[in-house]
């Protein structure tokens, strides 16, 4: 089994949900653990000293987003000598065996960049909340397969796939050496997807391990309105920053095509019911994009 596992958690806010985190851990004790205070509100440093004096805790001064925030530590454990690297999200938690197994994935071919898990939702066990996702350059450029499904037999097949959850992504170190670490011009949203598409396109291979299994807190429940506010803008934002590096012609054509029908429509639709702010943040998430604007982040909550 690959000789040393490298942990990163990135905590923005809800020091709970990290120190909980940190805790499903112990089954299968990484080798380095390192907790990134991503700028936070609610600073996580003293109740990890408290309670988990095992994990290293770096404060970043001010919220990078998640894959900023999720570089510092991935730097940190790379530097310590890690050869395998899970990047992991605070509303996380590992079921036991889970790091077993995605090593011995990584183990058994070297062209395998990284290990995705098989994600059931906190909640409902018996329901998933993600398995893969699919790059289909439509208008939200992914489909997720195995989206709030019944987990069952079809979910527990192992595969080849064009992104994995990025909520829980064990990362072989020589592919980040190789490929660089996640693009934090991203911020949030979409950044797995273009780790994902450039280690395939790298001629490495992306891998969903349905025997890693992790929970995450299920979408109905998943943030404030703040919270969707934030992913409604920078979903629509990167969608198009993933397609000026990786889209073809012909990708960029079904993208279009899709944003121009779709969009007006689904302005006209909500604005009849009084519901079109998201789409309006949707639409400002592709102009900024288009015209390189910097996210309004203060006006997200974010900094």
């Amino acid at each position: 089994m690959s000789a040393r596992l490298g942990v990163v958690v990135v905590h923005w806010q809800d020091a709970g949900e990290t120190l909980a985190c940190v805790q499903s851990l112990a089954a299968e004790p990484p080798d380095d653990l390192v907790v990134v205070d991503n700028g936070s509100r609610e600073p996580v440093a003293d109740l990890l000293a408290r309670h988990a004096p095992h994990a290293d805790v770096v404060r970043v001064p001010e919220n990078r987003g998640y894959a900023g925030g999720a570089n510092v530590g991935i730097e940190r454990v790379l530097a310590r000598g890690a050869d395998v690297v899970l990047v992991l999200n605070n509303d996380a938690r590992l079921y036991a065996g889970a790091q077993a197994a995605a090593r011995q994935a990584l183990d058994a071919d070297p062209r395998i960049a990284v290990v995705g898990a098989r994600v059931v939702t906190r909640e409902d066990p018996a329901r998933l909340w993600l398995a893969w996702g699919e790059v289909t350059y439509r208008q939200s450029l992914v489909a997720l397969h195995g989206a709030d499904v019944t987990d069952g037999p079809a979910w527990r097949v192992a595969r080849d796939v064009d992104w994995v959850a990025g909520c829980a992504m064990w990362f072989r170190a020589d592919a980040l050496r190789a490929l660089g670490l996640l693009d934090e011009t991203f911020f949030a949203y979409h950044e797995e997807v273009d780790w994902c598409a450039r280690a395939r396109g790298g001629g490495w291979r992306v891998v969903y391990w349905p025997e890693a299994v992790v929970t995450h807190t299920g979408r109905g429940s998943h943030g404030s309105a703040r919270s969707i506010r934030i992913r409604k803008y920078f979903a629509a934002r990167n969608t198009l920053l993933f397609a000026r590096k990786h889209a073809r012609l012909r990708d960029w054509v079904k993208l279009v095509a899709f944003l121009t029908v779709m969009l007006p429509l689904e302005l006209v639709y909500h604005t009849a019911r009084g519901s079109a702010a998201d789409t309006r943040l949707k639409l400002a998430g592709l102009r900024d994009a288009l015209l390189g604007r910097r996210p309004p982040f203060e006006a997200l909550g974010l900094r």
